[in-house]
């Protein structure tokens, strides 16, 4: 990780911890972000883009509000899933033209984000921006063509990103074993083939970040990400791990083989936890093994606070115990080698 100091090595989803992820309470946001920033581990966050500016009600605020010291992520995820729900063709894969367009016009207002974000610091504050390879396809409908990815990404990769890195987020592609996938965007492999190819034809340095859950998800099988990941590093186009939880039941609030970033199961005396989480302490570990998770350009969680009326001692407490149960496995992993 560009980060070697302990101490601050994880990217944090926080918005989806966040009492506001939907709507907007300076007051309680204040005292949430006061509350991360008493978190040592926290490398910095992953800011969601919603389509339009930095901060979906406020972009001044945050800028205030960031912790100067962190290095942040910028995800695309979240704009582009409400753009899907009004246009299922909107993407960088897409078939349908317009569509794509649309969907290259969006990362460039990303872009202007970080430019908004860069100077306010004076310096690079965006590690990467994770981008998808939407719309949804499923064995029966395809919206997605790697073909057309690649068209939308060497247009993207020929901006000035200052040094942010472009990379694809991984969801759960449609399979035999997943026909209803959650996401359904192109397959992992046709990803790996796109960087390739737009790394070896633009000298680029795009990668891939592989989400534990989304992986779980599309496999119905904790191996999956594991799997993803060895994919990923044979090619060698992997740059990030983040850690979203999943379950196999619906005995939870969560529900079965759901994306909605289940929290760690039981650890220790955790207070925060799901029981029915399969993001174990021995999953965690078997994953990170894996992986060389030094070598990464970062690692980190992404989890969601249920039920929303959540206090925010839980929304905080959820990550500082998902962060020392990332601690805990990576130095009895260090200790063992």
């Amino acid at each position: 990780m560009a980060n070697e100091n302990s101490l601050s090595r994880y990217i944090v989803g926080a918005y989806a911890t966040s009492p506001n992820l939907v709507t907007w309470d300076e007051k309680s946001e204040l005292t949430y972000f006061n509350e991360l920033k008493k978190l040592p581990s926290i490398r910095g966050l992953e800011l969601p883009f919603w389509g339009e500016s930095l901060h979906p009600f406020d972009d001044e605020w945050l800028l205030s509000n960031l912790d100067p010291k962190w290095e942040n992520v910028l995800t695309c995820v979240p704009g582009t899933m409400r753009r899907l729900d009004n246009d299922p063709y909107f993407g960088l894969a897409s078939i349908k033209k317009n569509s794509r367009i649309e969907a290259i016009k969006f990362y460039s207002k990303a872009l202007e984000c970080v430019k908004i974000l860069n100077n306010h610091f004076g310096v690079n504050k965006v590690l990467a921006v994770q981008t998808t390879s939407a719309p949804t396809n499923t064995q029966g409908n395809l919206y997605a063509h790697k073909k057309l990815l690649f068209e939308s990404l060497s247009e993207i990769v020929s901006w000035d990103w200052f040094g942010s890195k472009i990379v694809i987020e991984h969801f759960d592609a449609a399979y035999e074993y997943n026909p209803i996938p959650k996401k359904g965007f192109l397959t992992l492999e046709e990803e790996i083939d796109t960087i390739i190819e737009i790394n070896e034809k633009y000298d680029s340095n795009c990668g891939i970040v592989i989400n534990w859950g989304r992986s779980v998800i599309e496999f119905k099988n904790v191996e999956g990400p594991i799997k993803h990941i060895k994919d990923a590093i044979q090619h060698n186009v992997l740059c990030g791990l983040m850690f979203s939880g999943t379950s196999d039941n619906d005995n939870n609030l969560y529900g079965a083989w759901s994306d909605l970033h289940m929290p760690p199961a039981d650890y220790l005396d955790f207070q925060y936890f799901e029981s029915e989480s399969l993001m174990s302490f021995e999953n965690i570990k078997n994953t990170l093994l894996a992986c060389d998770y030094n070598a990464l350009d970062y690692l980190g969680i992404k989890l969601l606070a249920m039920p929303d009326e959540s206090t925010i001692e839980k929304r905080i407490g959820i990550n500082k115990d998902a962060m020392i149960l990332l601690d805990h496995t990576i130095k009895e992993i260090d200790r063992d080698i």
